[in-house]
């Protein structure tokens, strides 16, 4: 494959349309068309479906360089327009919003889910607008954008939990079986610790699959009975359907918990924290705030819940710009309830 002249951005050039134009004409395959120009056969796939024409006289569509270009410049101009939209006058409440909560630590796509929330009274602005706009137009907000902020990689794989040989665990194979639409249904719990090495303290964290809502707890000792008294402190008053959680050897008592909630627990596979993918996450957000190595027992009672308030308050595009706190008390109550507006949390330093 011969090396392509291109712009720096990588779009097709006139020159390269004049060819695939000529090329179509002797019924040259596509494939073949991309291995000349350089270019992967979806990009040239892409482009004459996207910028061909209809000829009237014939009533096909047909690939014409010219128009092909003009249709394509057009679509690009269009583009910047939008990016650029957030500058007009009618925007001006969303500029306010932007700079508001941009530091409280919401992303473009929350805030973009946000103002497509009709209920919310904003027009809708994409990630790409709110992020060229600030890029351009407030720069200094760049440094509170997530990657900004935390630049970390996840640690190492656990090892292999000791209570693996327990027959009577139920697996994730089992949950599928006896929820199909698990990811549709409220009330799906996953469950997860923090742990440190610098102390014996970890935080439980637990979250509802399908609303997001976040549940944290402080434990001094990973001790069975805690943690089982933990657990049912946090979901006695809950809908609780199942709980999914890893080979953890402080989960072997679980028996206790599924009599006392009235549920089921299942584990994951060893070595498949995927399966409980959500609480994965919320714990990659909360170690933005408490990094490793931080000794868990100097992690305040404020901290943890300025966490889980930032958590459950802040709108989520997969909850079409609702916060979890909202649609969790929906899905519980049958009622509209307004998250209140929290600050970002600070980072133990």
């Amino acid at each position: 494959m011969k090396k392509r002249r291109g712009n720096k951005r990588k779009h097709i050039m006139f020159e390269e349309r004049m060819k695939i134009e000529h090329w179509l004409d002797v019924h040259i395959p596509q494939r073949e068309i991309a291995e000349r120009l350089g270019r992967s056969p979806s990009t040239i796939s892409k482009e004459i479906k996207n910028n061909s024409v209809l000829n009237r006289k014939t009533g096909k569509r047909e690939y014409r360089a010219y128009k092909a270009h003009l249709k394509a410049s057009v679509r690009q101009r269009e583009k910047k327009v939008q990016c650029f939209k957030l500058s007009q006058p009618e925007y001006a409440q969303l500029r306010k919003l932007i700079e508001e909560r941009i530091p409280q630590g919401w992303s473009p796509e929350s805030l973009s889910s946000f103002s497509k929330n009709e209920e919310h009274g904003f027009q809708y602005v994409s990630p790409k607008a709110i992020r060229k706009w600030i890029q351009k137009r407030r720069p200094h907000l760049e440094r509170h954008l997530f990657w900004k902020r935390n630049n970390r990689r996840t640690g190492p794989k656990r090892k292999k939990s000791p209570f693996l040989d327990d027959t009577e665990r139920k697996t994730m194979q089992e949950r599928e079986e006896l929820f199909p639409n698990i990811n549709n249904e409220f009330g799906h719990w996953e469950m997860d610790f923090i742990v440190s090495k610098q102390s014996s303290s970890v935080i439980l964290v637990i979250t509802e699959r399908l609303t997001k809502l976040t549940k944290i707890k402080r434990l001094e000792k990973r001790k069975n009975d805690s943690v089982n008294e933990a657990i049912f402190s946090l979901l006695e008053n809950e809908v609780v359907r199942s709980i999914t959680t890893d080979n953890d050897i402080a989960f072997q008592h679980w028996r206790v918990i599924e009599k006392q909630l009235n549920t089921s627990i299942f584990f994951t596979d060893p070595y498949a924290s995927w399966q409980k993918g959500l609480v994965e996450n919320i714990n990659r957000w909360i170690r933005e705030f408490i990094p490793k190595k931080t000794d868990l027992k100097l992690v305040s009672e404020e901290l943890l819940m300025s966490i889980e308030n930032y958590l459950n308050h802040k709108a989520r595009i997969v909850l079409g710009g609702y916060t979890s706190y909202e649609k969790f008390c929906f899905l519980k109550n049958g009622v509209r309830i307004h998250s209140l507006l929290f600050d970002l949390p600070e980072k133990v330093s």
